[in-house]
């Protein structure tokens, strides 16, 4: 019997044109070490597609002849948003989104740039994810990775997370003002299997 009522349902579906397909575009944002880069893993294991903004300006650093370090990458972002306004990096990516596919956007640090991606799209959702975790924790974490750029001692991490967090100039890092659009909020400070957990939840939710 029920085998029957599926495949009904399945011929009503393929006969109907009324079906839009939807999918999601998940953007992340978050404090310097919080964890995105492991969300956004998690996703693309799960065919979501992944997007940074950071590329872009990664891109621009390589235009100019410049270093790709934590300073550059932040005076470049600046510097495109004054030229093109708070939302120009989000602007740029919006063609990369328009695939039939999930997507994600990693390194969303201006509350403007999450205004341009909660345009209208024809198949998308779009839902902004904010990642966190202790200072300490986030520290440890940032000395284990060794990327280029990242603060060297205890004392410059906080400096430079104070730097990040707040500005008036709205064409600057805005941290805590784009935490605060989030539309789901991770404590990343346990496991990683507590992680994962999170956010299935947040994908069953959407």
């Amino acid at each position: 019997m029920y085998y029957v009522v599926s495949l009904v349902s399945i011929e009503k579906a393929l006969i109907s044109e009324d079906i839009i397909l939807t999918y999601h575009i998940i953007g992340l944002t978050g404090r310097n070490a919080s964890g995105k880069g492991t969300v956004a893993s998690f996703l693309k294991e799960s065919s979501f597609v992944y997007h940074s903004l950071s590329d872009t300006l990664r891109d621009e650093l390589k235009r100019r002849n410049l270093e790709e370090s934590r300073d550059n990458l932040i005076m470049i972002g600046n510097s495109l948003r004054e030229e093109g306004g708070p939302g120009i990096l989000a602007d740029l990516m919006i063609s990369n989104l328009t695939s039939l596919e999930n997507h994600i956007v990693d390194s969303i640090r201006n509350p403007l740039e999450v205004k341009s991606l909660r345009r209208e799209y024809e198949n998308h959702n779009f839902s902004l994810i904010s990642v966190d975790a202790r200072p300490e924790i986030r520290y440890e974490r940032l000395k284990q990775r060794n990327r280029a750029g990242d603060s060297s001692s205890w004392e410059e991490f906080l400096a430079q997370e104070k730097l990040e967090e707040r500005s008036s100039d709205p064409n600057k890092q805005q941290i805590f003002a784009t935490i605060n659009e989030a539309d789901y909020h991770i404590d990343n400070s346990g496991s990683l299997s507590e992680l994962k957990n999170k956010i299935r939840k947040i994908i069953d939710n959407l």
